[in-house]
Parts: C-alpha cells; structure tokens; sequence
C-alpha cells in the first residue's frame, strides 16, 4: 500500500472518529462522565489506528479501506451530513 492509499485511510479513519464525536454531541440522556470517557477513548482509538496504518505493513490495509469507507458514509447518512 503505497502512500496515497495510506494517506487516504488515515482520512477516512480520522473522519468517523469526528464524526463520532460530533454526534455523541446529541446524546443527551448519557451522564457527562460516561460521555466525556466514551469521546476520549474515540478520539484515542482513532489515533491509534492511524498510528497502525502508518507502522504496519500494506497488506492487510487494502481490507480496512472499504471497512473505513463504508463506516464514513454510513456515519454521514445517519449524521444528516448525506
């Protein structure tokens, strides 16, 4: 996996945590400390898996592109962003 495809699942990943935390904005009936740990460890999960795809070798990567890609748009569809 070569470095745009990289570069691109980097984005997708980087875009569901965001979008996973733009909408646990509206979980209004979460306790606020249930909230804020569900956010913090969102936010830490996508780092790590950007981290992951930039450390491990290509081959397995071509499989979480469309996984990535699928969980965007569906992320999207439900966020009204579709």
């Amino acid at each position: 996996m070569g470095f745009p495809a990289r570069l691109l699942l980097s984005i997708l990943i980087a875009a569901c945590a965001l979008l996973g935390l733009y909408m646990s904005a509206y979980a209004f009936s979460v306790p606020r400390r249930a909230l804020l740990a569900a956010q913090t460890g969102g936010l830490t999960l996508g780092a790590a898996l950007i981290a992951a795809v930039w450390r491990l070798p290509g081959r397995w990567l071509w499989l979480a592109l469309p996984v990535a890609a699928g969980l965007t748009l569906l992320l999207l569809w439900q966020g009204g962003g579709l």
